[in-house]
């Protein structure tokens, strides 16, 4: 009939509870009103009857004076006639019925000591009855008889002796049937009205009881499940007064105080993810030409940005040389660019010219972000030693959030650090001169690449040896100085021909090795692009006049050529030897397995198809 869920329902119990409450409280009333009424109401109908027999007694006298029975039966009649229903009987001295408005009583005989409607009254022998009124229950139903004694007077000595106290008894016998009976009526009519009442109260409590307390602890409820679903913007509003609205305040400041706080956890946390897993990413490079791509890609990741520039500064023969790299969503490319001079930056994205030069003029030290919060920028120093500046630039729809603001201040802690890092380890692997890469560095480059090709046979590589054509007659014509400023632009122009990814070193003296990933084909073509940019170039020195050098390359090709770094090295020495033979200025790659030279002939004269 009732489910568990509403038996255990807090309006079951509450209505369980005043419903038995109210129960008792109405029967245990009814009770007390029904004893106390009907005790009273017979009280009172006992008192009546005492008086009405004592009336009767005074209207009878005059009657019995005269000694005059059927005067005396007469009145009895007539009197019976008025106050019907009731029995009126006299009693001789001798406790015979000698008159009585009943016939069937006339000659009855009462012996006070066994009859039974005496014994109530008569109860120890010799001793005078306490009361004379008694309840008897007779087939007419419950009548109350009245014994009322007639006294013994001077008025009465004639018919009677002195000595008797009393001439007689008169028995006044009121039928209680009709009294019972509309007592019955009204504890029926109690009952209903009770019941009518009890019925109303629960309804009316019922009412109360679902507005006022089952309506909003349902509310409470929905609010709980909701916020334990998540859903922390949901409001109660219980349309109430009172406990219950001051709860539902309490659970909506509550709701929206657990929003900002798990708002706030769950920036931290995406904090704290995003930056672990940046620095994760940053300590895979410590090479500063890769840690440089790693970061400009790493940040355009990271903040979503529309556009990311990452200036590093670092001196080169005693001038101050800004790296420059930036990405942009709409150009999936990755711009690198070296500038000396801070006018010659006229290709950089536009609106980081500005923070450039603020930078340079210390102007700009601490993180600055714009009016709008879509521009950030960041200052990269350690331990008072100015690395860099990024500038990160978003669109207008997507400002920096507060925990991104968070974010960018570790960031760029990170970022300094593995700077700075990345800048001692480029001094150990790098010539102090030209700023390419130390023969120790390239011999580990080489076990790198060999180690990633054997993984994956179709990632060879190429070695390129170079060496610069009559480079002793520079040095021994112009100086050592015009040398090093000839090996410094060669460096440049080695440099900027080559990929990003490949690694150019300085092998000894004029000599120079290139590791290319790629075939010998594509090994081939960067060894002849390098030659001609050689070639074509003009090398301008402080003390002597523009000189022209030329260089010759030899190619060999890992595995083609050799399977150690050794043996690939070895055949790039022996074609560089080759091309020197051959007459200088040209390419010239190893040998093929059939033997037959490769390519041997790329000279100038005879071209570099």
């Amino acid at each position: 009939m009732f489910s568990m869920d509403f038996i255990h329902s807090i309006r079951f119990r509450l209505l369980a509870s005043l419903f038995v409450l109210l129960g008792l409280s109405i029967s245990v009333s009814m009770y007390g009103i029904w004893v106390f009424e009907r005790d009273r109401y017979m009280v009172i109908a006992q008192s009546e009857a005492t008086k009405a027999g004592q009336t009767i007694e005074k209207a009878l006298r005059s009657a019995m004076l005269q000694n005059n029975r059927a005067a005396i039966q007469k009145s009895v009649d007539d009197i019976h006639a008025i106050v019907k229903p009731s029995v009126i009987s006299i009693l001789s001295y001798k406790n015979k019925v000698e008159i009585s408005s009943d016939k069937s009583m006339l000659g009855r005989s009462f012996d006070r000591d066994t009859n039974a409607s005496c014994t109530g009254c008569h109860i120890t022998r010799g001793v005078p009855p306490k009361r004379s009124e008694i309840f008897l229950e007779t087939e007419a139903g419950p009548v109350l008889r009245n014994v009322i004694k007639i006294p013994n007077g001077p008025e009465c000595y004639g018919c009677h002796s002195p000595e008797q106290q009393n001439c007689g008894i008169l028995l006044y016998d009121v039928l209680f049937t009709d009294t019972i009976e509309m007592l019955h009526t009204v504890l029926v009519r109690m009952a209903l009205t009770g019941l009518i009442s009890f019925v109303f109260l629960i309804l009316v409590l019922s009412f109360i009881i679902q507005r006022y307390v089952h309506r909003p602890v349902n509310q409470l409820m929905e609010g709980f499940i909701h916020v334990g679903q998540g859903d922390f913007n949901y409001w109660v509003d219980v349309n109430t007064k009172g406990e219950f609205q001051e709860m539902a305040d309490l659970f909506n400041v509550m709701g929206h105080a657990i929003q900002r706080s798990f708002a706030k956890i769950k920036e931290k946390n995406w904090e704290t993810t995003s930056l672990y897993a940046f620095v994760q990413q940053l300590s895979r490079a410590i090479e500063w030409t890769r840690l440089r791509r790693l970061i400009t890609e790493l940040l355009q990741e990271t903040f979503k940005t529309r556009e990311v520039v990452v200036f590093l500064s670092r001196e080169k023969q005693e001038q101050m040389v800004f790296e420059v790299s930036w990405r942009q969503t709409d150009d999936p490319r990755y711009h690198h660019r070296d500038y000396a001079l801070q006018v010659e930056a006229d290709d950089l994205p536009f609106g980081t010219f500005l923070d450039w030069e603020k930078w340079r003029n210390g102007e700009l030290t601490d993180i600055n972000f714009s009016s709008n919060d879509t521009r950030a920028v960041l200052p990269l120093v350690s331990k008072n030693i100015s690395l860099g500046l990024v500038c990160l630039q978003r669109e207008a729809a997507q400002p920096f959030s507060g925990a991104e603001k968070q974010l960018v201040f570790a960031i760029r802690e990170q970022l300094a650090i593995a700077l700075a890092n990345a800048r001692l380890y480029r001094l150990a692997i790098t010539d102090g001169l030209t700023e390419l890469y130390t023969r120790r560095y390239c011999e580990t480059a080489m076990r790198k690449l060999r180690e990633a090709s054997e993984l994956n046979p179709e990632k060879g590589f190429c070695v390129l040896m170079l060496d610069i054509d009559h480079f002793k007659q520079v040095n021994d014509t112009h100086g050592h100085q015009v040398g090093d400023e000839v090996l410094i632009q060669l460096a440049d122009l080695i440099r900027a021909s080559i990929r990003q990814d490949d690694v150019a070193c300085r092998y000894g003296g004029e000599e120079f090795i290139m590791l290319i990933s790629g075939n010998l084909k594509v090994g081939r073509e960067s060894a002849l692009r390098l030659r001609r940019v050689i070639e074509n170039h003009l090398f301008i020195s402080s003390t002597a006049p523009p000189l022209r050098n030329t260089v010759s390359i030899g190619v060999a090709s890992f595995p083609l050529h050799g399977k150690t770094c050794t043996e690939v090295i070895g055949a790039a020495d022996q074609a560089l030897y080759e091309a020197k033979e051959q007459g200088r200025n040209r390419v010239v790659c190893f040998e093929d397995e059939s033997g037959i030279p490769a390519n041997v002939n790329t000279s100038p004269e005879n071209g570099d198809s």
